[in-house]
């Protein structure tokens, strides 16, 4: 049975890599019981259809591409297909924070306002609705790791629309026009606001856009060659659909996917990009890459600097800078461990790893406000998989 089980699904879709998955001490039957199960739930409609990866120290183990991008236009999922990351983009714009740390051009503990004069003079609003000054001033390390002060959603109520038109230097001259909702290292408060700061910083001390520093210090490194914060004519083709609703009742969200006119590179959720290079960039996290980051940095950024701080209702998970960490076996409601890093993305992506194991995980699929239970089942299994 567990032979004709294997054969069965190496005959479907090749999902699962036998000589890689063995070697890096991998079930191979539960990677096929992974493989059939995400089947499964794209039929019972949580995903049009997705693209799943994993990999063990460079080594890719499971390559799975199911379902639908598009259902209306019948347009199967490929390796190759384009996804909307969302919030994936957070950690990329904490990298390039980094990067610039590195080449000297800014401190971690250098105070936000030095950079973002709109910052300046900026008052928190108390619990009885009065406003005072902050107890200390806003920092880098404080806007990535979410506990700024700075509010989750963007100043005057913009829509994205009105947000996508303006530049990234009109965005920043907005923030800081509306109190804190918190002294900054008070609280953990997730926010987009926070990390568009950060890429409006970026910008100002590389003296370049912020695409175009991500391009070279990032995407071009790693060999990133599908992720852009502007879709590409050669990539419109392959861009799946949004889907939102209920389990088996899945509808098109009705967004303008393609963003047409956009100008605003949005650090906080802006990258379109595959499923191979978002596993490129974490994977940068596990496996030295050169010409990227230090050893230091990469350390840095993926362990807590929120101490005990709540999140979510609770300490189990806190922030590392840019990245979300795991701090007691218990946070994802998965098998996830102790000290793995990741982010997901608002339309149904997630990536995280494992520097211990040298684990690389990828789920793209795209459901706005669609239980996760799939993305948490894939997770689970993974995990279940991996015996050594």
């Amino acid at each position: 049975m567990t032979t004709l089980l294997i054969a069965a699904a190496m005959l479907q879709n090749a999902a699962v890599q036998p000589v890689a998955a063995r070697a890096e001490g991998f079930d191979v039957v539960k990677l096929v019981k992974l493989d059939m199960r995400m089947e499964a739930m794209i039929k019972e409609g949580y995903a049009a259809g997705a693209v799943t990866l994993v990999r063990s120290h460079g080594k890719t183990v499971f390559f799975q591409t199911a379902g639908l991008a598009d259902i209306e236009a019948k347009q199967p999922m490929k390796r190759d297909t384009v996804f909307q990351v969302m919030s994936m983009t957070k950690p990329v714009t904490a990298a390039a924070v980094m990067l610039c740390v590195e080449d000297g051009l800014l401190g971690l503990d250098d105070p936000a306002e030095n950079y973002l004069p709109s910052l300046k003079g900026v008052q928190v609003r108390n619990a009885d609705g009065t406003l005072s000054a902050p107890p200390r001033k806003m920092t880098l390390r404080h806007l990535l790791s979410h506990t700024s002060g700075l509010a989750s959603d963007d100043p005057g109520g913009l829509s994205d629309e009105r947000k996508a038109v303006l530049t990234l230097s009109d965005y920043s001259k907005l923030i800081g026009t509306e109190p804190l909702i918190g002294p900054p290292g008070g609280q953990i408060r997730y926010s987009g606001v926070g990390m568009s700061a950060l890429a409006a910083i970026v910008e100002k001390v590389s003296k370049q856009p912020f695409e175009v520093f991500c391009q070279k210090r990032i995407f071009d490194v790693l060999g990133m060659k599908e992720t852009t914060f502007f879709i590409r004519q050669d990539q419109k083709a392959r861009l799946a659909q949004v889907y939102t609703g209920e389990v088996g009742a899945l509808k098109p969200f009705g967004h303008d996917r393609y963003r047409a006119g956009a100008k605003f590179p949005n650090g906080a959720g802006g990258l379109y990009s595959t499923a191979e290079d978002m596993a490129a960039f974490i994977e940068a996290f596990v496996m030295s890459k050169p010409g990227f980051l230090s050893p230091a940095s990469v350390s840095l950024m993926t362990r807590p600097h929120t101490g005990n701080l709540e999140m979510d209702g609770g300490t189990a998970r806190g922030f590392g800078l840019g990245f979300s960490v795991v701090k007691t076996i218990d946070a994802s409601g998965t098998l996830r461990p102790v000290g793995s890093f990741g982010h997901t993305g608002a339309f149904g992506t997630e990536y995280w790893a494992d520097r211990d194991t040298g684990l690389v995980a990828v789920f793209m699929a795209q459901t706005f406000l669609v239980p996760e239970d799939m993305r948490k089942r894939f997770t689970t299994m993974v995990w279940a998989a991996k015996n050594r």
